[in-house]
């Protein structure tokens, strides 16, 4: 018995099918052909040039097969090897890169409810996930997808694929479309790869139509809100101009609860103010509100799925306020608006501050869907950031996002600080050495780290992947993510080091509440965000002295000048953060130090946290004896 197998003229795709003869076998059903080691389904074809009497036989790969070469073995009868050959898949010499993708939305001829478009779906190209991916919705710029999306149904259509389960994407793209009105979008997307080369998907089309809202909504608004200040007229408050009511979303573990729980110690501790908190979530920070003597109300979720509901919510935070003893309110987050709208309605005067760096209709979506708010839930929310006293902010990128919505007198910019500046942007020697023997870190190991609650704004899939880009020209860098819980997003990353091996090099750990130690241990410090405002991180980072690359988005541009204090590169895009990893990885250790005293020195004058908390007294003073500002 003699086999052979027919080679194709070059590189074959994901799915593909070879031929060949077999001589002195009786039927395919006595043949094996194995494509990549697992058995293919085998049938029977005519074969023009083979011997008399040969069997010609076609085989088709069970599934689809990555990028690379991949054996071929023919077997006959008691498993009797017969043929074997390689055939490579992969892209034809300056070919097109092999592309596997679908858009799961908008679908095609489609109508989006809203004033938003979510373009989501999968991609790969060459058997990886993109670099970039672009999208292009008709009327509106071109928008980055954030990329490296859990895609577990990927994962299990196409096993052989390593970066399948992270193959995910989604770009939410704003378009202009007045209330009540309606427009034809055409979609497509680019996805690229430098090196391998680009690809499109084709056009398909949609209908964006943005509800104008229910008339009666309008004067049940007017209804209710007349009521609502009818029972607050009943109230006679006792305010005093010392003492802060503060909305909160979260007394959990997280940047913007840190912020506000180090504020308030120096508001109590330094600025003889007395406060109470409100939030819909409470968390572990409400012990240290009790240690500072601040009462802690727990109210529900902020109601803002219909106007009746919302109506209903803040007269109650309305009433609440009046009650308070407060004289001054400040509301912590732009989804506290429902807070802020309770507030003014009580008289109060109130601060405002906003730590997103997102347009209205993308936090809407995010955290509302599809269908977002009502339109007279969604007109209560703009008034209500024209209404405030003071609109605050972290960055002064954020400030002009918003600045449409209210005045200039009312808009200020605020940077916080962190009491990591007590380091003084140094750690000793000694106490590195101790915190890696305490954290297993290598003595020679280049570490790098990333601390954030792991999640898809944080872009940790990405910087694996591009850490995994430049490991072999640098086998002793080290990983460390600081931030994993058990999100799906947080198992795909679990999922991805598995399947690329790198448990040695890339360290996954849970949420810290104190992340002091692996600032101590690192040699470099990576924020690999889309959105951030001014990551508290990053402030942590220089106050360690650890150089930092860092993802060019808002606050961030503020804080770190490119190749002087730090290195940027383009949110959303492996390439651009490979890049910067280069640079920051070539550069020797001593200019590296350079480069971190640098930025200590630049953000010296704000680092102290102390620092807020007295332009923050300023402000909750200023408005509190001044009330409303003209």
């Amino acid at each position: 018995m003699i086999g052979y197998v027919e080679l194709p003229d070059g590189p074959v795709g994901h799915r593909f099918e070879v031929r060949g003869w077999v001589s002195g076998v009786g039927s395919v059903s006595d043949l094996v052909v194995h494509l990549a080691g697992r058995p293919a389904a085998v049938r029977e074809v005519g074969f023009p040039g083979a011997p008399r009497g040969a069997l010609g036989w076609a085989a088709a790969a069970a599934e689809a097969l990555p990028n690379g070469a991949h054996p071929i073995s023919v077997h006959g009868p008691g498993g009797e090897p017969l043929a074997a050959e390689v055939v490579v898949v992969g892209s034809p010499d300056g070919g097109q890169p092999l592309l596997l993708a679908d858009l799961d939305g908008p679908a095609a001829d489609s109508t989006v409810s809203g004033d938003l478009v979510l373009v989501s779906g999968w991609a790969m190209l060459n058997s990886q996930v993109p670099s970039l991916v672009e999208v292009f919705v008709e009327g509106s710029p071109a928008v980055r997808a954030r990329t490296r999306l859990p895609r577990p149904d990927v994962a299990a259509a196409f096993p052989e694929f390593t970066e399948a389960g992270i193959s995910g994407f989604e770009a939410r793209v704003p378009v202009a479309v007045p209330p009540g009105g309606e427009r034809r979008v055409s979609v497509r997307v680019r996805m690229v790869t430098e090196g391998v080369g680009e690809a499109y998907t084709p056009t398909r089309f949609a209908t964006v139509r943005n509800p104008a809202g229910d008339a009666s909504d309008d004067l049940l608004a007017e209804l209710l809100e007349r009521q609502s200040t009818d029972l607050l007229a009943r109230v006679t408050p006792r305010t005093d101009p010392r003492h802060v009511l503060v909305f909160t979303h979260s007394l959990a573990i997280g940047g913007g609860q840190l912020w506000l729980q180090e504020l308030l110690t120096g508001l109590v501790k330094k600025h003889d103010w007395a406060a109470t908190v409100v939030t819909p979530i409470d968390g572990p920070l409400r012990e240290d509100c009790a240690a500072l003597g601040i009462p802690v109300h727990l109210t529900s979720h902020y109601r803002t799925g219909d106007l009746a509901a919302y109506e209903g919510h803040v007269s109650e935070l309305a009433l609440l306020a009046a009650a308070s003893g407060a004289g001054v309110a400040l509301v912590n987050t732009l989804g506290a608006f429902s807070a802020a709208d309770a507030a003014k309605r009580a008289g109060l005067p109130t601060a405002w501050v906003v730590h997103e760096s997102f347009e209205l209709a993308d936090f809407s979506f995010l955290n509302w869907g599809p269908a977002g708010l009502a339109p007279a839930v969604k007109r209560r929310w703009e008034h209500s950031l024209g209404e405030v006293d003071r609109l605050l902010f972290v960055a002064d990128a954020t400030k002009e996002m918003f600045a449409r919505y209210s005045e200039p007198q009312r808009c200020r910019t605020i940077r916080y600080g962190t009491p990591m500046v007590r380091f003084g942007g140094r750690i000793s020697e000694r106490r590195r050495a101790e915190a890696r023997r305490a954290l297993g870190v290598p003595d020679d190991a280049l570490l790098l780290l990333n601390v954030g609650v792991v999640e898809p704004r944080k872009g940790q899939a990405a910087l694996i992947s591009a850490v995994e880009r430049i490991r072999p020209v640098f086998p002793g860098l080290r990983l460390a993510v600081v931030g994993q819980h058990p999100t799906p997003y947080g198992l795909a990353l679990d999922a991805l080091v598995e399947r690329h091996g790198l448990d040695g090099s890339v360290r996954l750990v849970p949420i810290q509440r104190d992340p002091t130690p692996w600032f101590h241990a690192a040699d470099l410090f990576v924020n690999s965000s889309d959105v951030e405002s001014l990551p508290r991180s990053i402030l942590e980072a220089v106050c360690c002295g650890l150089p930092v690359v860092a993802s060019d988005v808002f606050g961030a541009r503020e804080m770190i000048d490119d190749g002087v204090t730090g290195w940027l590169f383009e949110p959303n895009d492996v390439d651009a953060l490979t890049v910067a990893l280069l640079r920051a990885v070539e550069t020797p250790a001593a200019r590296r130090a350079e480069v971190a005293a640098g930025a200590f020195d630049r953000l010296r004058g704000w680092l102290d946290p102390t620092g807020y908390a007295d332009e923050y007294s300023e402000v909750l003073s200023t408005i509190a004896e001044q009330g409303d500002v003209a």
